[in-house]
């Protein structure tokens, strides 16, 4: 009975030794994703289409699971996306992105995958489209680069995005005077402090369109926009798309899953 059960466990442990064929995509899979959380954390948007690209190349019939039933392969492509979600989320703090921001492309990732209906979907398309969002993240909203003074000032102004902080009031905060604050955060930034905080506020309400809030009025109040018309235009300043027609192009590519 002894020699049994050995010879059993025997076999049972050679089942899951991988043969060199697959031993070699197992290794250049996860290459391929510390060059992806690498790509991520420096921003480089470039980078990661290149490694979509070999992504597809080297795993052209990319499944996430075989020998299963249907459900329990779209399950397991769920599972191996909110896995991924954290990681690039990760990734993205380590490159200087804001938790705000985080928290809020986290939580629509992981609202989506959820819902998702199709396999294809989340292998085609999520797993590209949320390594690029967050690689852009890091493009947009870092403030790595930054010098320690300009980080503290636009640490404080994502905390306040909903608020009127003026230049005096961060002068005053900050113990600086105004025409150093802002001769030095245009220096920085590339844009004036009032400029900032519209980009920092749109691109924050795109993620709250996109995590299923559609009454623009209420986004435009979280957003500290006193008046929604106002919201519209800065919106589509940035965007070059009204709300409303913003709103349509997420519905629009949520009914693709």
């Amino acid at each position: 009975m002894e020699k049994t059960d050995k010879g059993k466990s025997n076999m049972d442990v050679t089942r899951f030794i991988p043969d060199e064929l697959n031993l070699i995509q197992i290794e250049r899979r996860f290459e391929l994703e510390k060059d992806m959380i690498n790509a991520i954390a420096s921003g480089n948007s470039l980078r990661m289409q290149e490694l979509l690209e070999l992504k597809r190349s080297f795993f052209p019939n990319s499944v996430c699971c075989d020998n299963q039933s249907a459900t329990d392969v779209l399950r397991s492509c769920k599972n191996q996306l909110v896995v991924f979600n954290t990681v690039c989320r990760i990734a993205a703090r380590q490159g200087g992105v804001q938790p705000l921001y985080l928290h809020n492309i986290f939580n629509k990732y992981a609202l989506i995958i959820e819902r998702a209906t199709s396999v294809q979907f989340l292998d085609d398309t999520l797993y590209s489209q949320m390594a690029m969002e967050y690689a852009e993240s890091v493009l947009s909203f870092s403030i790595s680069s930054y010098s320690p003074v300009i980080k503290k000032l636009v640490t404080f102004l994502t905390c306040h995005l909903n608020e009127d902080v003026t230049v005096q009031d961060l002068a005053k905060i900050h113990r600086m005077h105004i025409s150093h604050i802002s001769r030095k955060f245009k220096h920085e930034t590339g844009m004036s402090i009032p400029e900032y905080v519209n980009l920092q506020r749109i691109g924050l309400g795109k993620l709250y369109f996109e995590n299923g809030n559609t009454s623009i009025g209420e986004v435009s109040e979280l957003l500290g926009f006193n008046d929604s018309n106002y919201f519209g235009k800065v919106f589509k300043k940035f965007t070059d798309l009204t709300p409303s027609q913003y709103i349509t192009l997420v519905q629009n590519r949520h009914e693709v899953r």
